[in-house]
């Protein structure tokens, strides 16, 4: 009877198989689970545990969709997924943590919620009284590997540790020497040229921050948005999202929609997850045409605002080190004009003529001079065309489908 059972069992899905086990495992607890172990030996055979940390790893910022992306898309017969993050707030952008966690639901990763008294502000960035802690985890559930997220230093708390070996993925270029990280994954060669005066090149990789893609009805609930704030189709909208930051607000947007909306009412602007400070300023202002959108953590929202669009009108005051909401609107098949900053400027990396415009710093009358430019290629059907050119690089060098397989590669790397 347990070997037929067995048989069975081992041609179940292996993400249904992970169900299978953790429920059994929970009916049990405590009692002889000796057939639970036979079921999982034979149908985990060779199987590595892999545990995905951040404080904040269900926020919707791009560092910890990364992580998330990863945790959801690597193989599931090689690699058996924890999750570790804590529910407690750090932002506006991960107090909304169910939302991610709906994201990476029923497919077999197992969730490991923490508990913390504060945190540090400085380096290390001390996380106290962590329940259960980092170590507890990787030793109760005899971690093989963890992928870790951060600004790149060796910090708080996987610096307290020896094994296993670490990915770490490198958001901001600081550089560490710690015999455990054994990969950075930048997200930019410009966090990468940082990092390599120190670190050698034996554990620096390069990878843009992956995305999925929009799904199959996006277009219809973009042109719903637009419906909703009747908007014809034949008027331009452009759009911003990013965290509802004011430490992080660049006015050149705003200011250059200002100097075009004075002559051509057709343009709108949808800003989602708007910072204070820019409400205020069109508020007080009364900026015509500028629709703000609430923040959301559901990829459907987020799909539907690029959708809607005709063009990404990007601002950051500090860059992007990646820019997960350009690869976003490119995916989308969205044309984008963005600026200069005098921190980061990884975009441009990756930013093409034939899809794309870069204002220099402050200069508002720049750009708005590009505004005007896709408001006139949209009346003659070429900013479409540079939509698709954008989309055809997007889907290399972002769709998680088509590079999946290199973070695979480095991860078994590291496991040998």
């Amino acid at each position: 009877m347990r070997t037929a059972i067995k048989k069975i069992f081992n041609l179940l899905p292996v993400n249904v198989r992970r169900i299978i086990l953790r429920s059994y495992e929970k009916k049990y607890a405590g009692k002889n689970i000796s057939f639970k172990k036979e079921l999982e030996k034979d149908g985990n055979t060779g199987v590595k545990n892999i545990l995905f940390y951040h404080v904040s790893g269900l926020s919707f910022g791009g560092t910890e969709k990364f992580l998330q992306i990863i945790a959801k898309h690597i193989n599931p017969k090689k690699y058996r997924v924890f999750f570790m993050y804590s529910p407690q707030a750090r932002s506006s952008s991960s107090s909304n943590w169910a939302g991610r966690k709906k994201y990476l639901e029923n497919i077999g990763i197992t969730f490991v919620p923490f508990s913390y008294d504060s945190m540090s502000k400085k380096y290390p960035y001390e996380v106290k009284n962590m329940r259960p802690s980092f170590a507890e985890i990787i030793e109760k559930e005899k971690i093989d590997l963890v992928v870790t997220a951060g600004s790149g230093y060796s910090e708080y708390p996987f610096n307290q540790i020896s094994s296993p070996l670490i990915i770490l993925i490198n958001i901001f270029g600081s550089p560490n020497t710690q015999p455990n990280i054994v990969n950075n994954i930048c997200i930019s060669h410009a966090v990468a040229e940082k990092i390599r005066p120190i670190v050698p090149e034996a554990k620096i990789s390069i990878m843009y921050i992956l995305s999925e893609g929009p799904d199959s009805d996006a277009i219809t609930r973009g042109k719903n948005i637009r419906t909703q704030y009747g908007i014809k189709e034949t008027d331009t909208v452009f759009g911003r999202i990013g965290r509802a930051d004011n430490a992080i607000f660049d006015e050149i947007g705003i200011r250059a929609f200002q100097k075009i909306i004075k002559t051509d009412s057709s343009a709108h602007y949808f800003i989602m997850s708007p910072p204070p400070v820019l409400i205020e300023i069109v508020e007080k202002e009364n900026i015509p045409n500028v629709h703000f959108l609430a923040q959301s953590s559901d990829e459907k929202d987020i799909w539907a605002f690029h959708a809607s669009l005709d063009a990404l009108a990007h601002f950051r005051k500090d860059g992007e080190s990646c820019g997960l909401n350009i690869a976003e609107s490119m995916l989308s098949g969205k044309p984008v004009i963005s600026h200069r900053s005098a921190q980061w400027n990884a975009h441009a990396e990756y930013l093409e003529p034939e899809f794309s415009r870069i204002a220099e710093i402050n200069n508002a009358d720049q750009y708005a001079d590009y505004l005007r430019e896709f408001i006139a290629l949209k009346k003659t059907g070429q900013l479409e065309n540079m939509g698709k050119s954008a989309k055809a690089k997007a889907e290399r060098i972002f769709l998680v489908t088509n590079n999946i397989a290199r973070i695979e590669t480095w991860i078994d790397s590291a496991l040998k």
